[in-house]
C-alpha cells in the first residue's frame, strides 16, 4: 500500500470521527436544551423568588441551579460545570450573589442569616463595584434564562 493511499485512509477516518462527534454534540445539546426547557417552564411559573426558596436550587442531585443578582433570578443550571456543586462558582448558587459577584468575594456559603437578612440594597457598593456588577448583569441577561424577581 503507498503512503498516498494510507493518508488518505487517515483523513477519511479523522472526517468520519469528526462527523460522529459534531452529530453527537448536537443530540447531547439538543436533549440538554430540552431539558432545560422543562425545567425552565417549571420554574417560571414562579416569577417571584425569597432567598429561602432560591436557596433550595444549588444543583445538588442534578436538580436546577438559580442565582440572584440585583433583583433578578437566573436559572444558571447550563452552567453547572461553573455553579453546581464542586463548580469553582458554586459559593453563588442558591443564593443572592449581587455582592459577593460585585466585589469578586468568595465565602464559606450561605447562612441562616444571610436568608433572614433583607434583600441588600448595595448601596455602599463603588463605583467600580458597580461597574463589575453591571458586567455580570449583562453576562447573567445575555447566557442565562431570567425566571424572576428576588423579593
Amino acid at each position: 500500500m503507498s503512503s498516498f493511499n494510507v493518508s488518505k485512509s487517515v483523513v477519511a477516518a479523522c472526517i468520519a470521527a469528526y462527523g460522529m462527534y459534531r452529530l453527537c454534540r448536537l443530540l447531547w445539546t439538543k436533549d440538554a436544551a430540552n431539558a432545560a426547557q422543562k425545567r425552565n417552564l417549571q420554574l417560571r411559573q414562579k416569577g417571584m423568588w425569597t432567598k429561602r426558596e432560591i436557596a433550595q436550587y444549588t444543583g445538588h442531585n442534578n436538580g436546577p441551579i438559580l442565582i440572584a443578582v440585583k433583583g433578578k433570578v437566573y436559572d444558571v443550571s447550563l452552567g453547572r460545570g461553573f455553579y453546581g456543586p464542586g463548580g469553582a462558582y458554586s459559593v453563588f448558587a442558591g443564593r443572592d450573589a449581587s455582592r459577593l459577584l460585585a466585589q469578586q468575594s468568595f465565602d464559606d456559603g450561605i447562612t441562616e442569616v444571610e436568608l433572614d437578612a433583607p434583600i441588600d440594597a448595595l448601596d455602599d457598593l463603588s463605583d467600580e463595584d458597580k461597574e463589575s456588577l453591571d458586567s455580570y448583569v449583562g453576562l447573567f441577561s445575555v447566557k442565562y434564562q431570567c425566571i424572576g424577581d428576588l423579593v
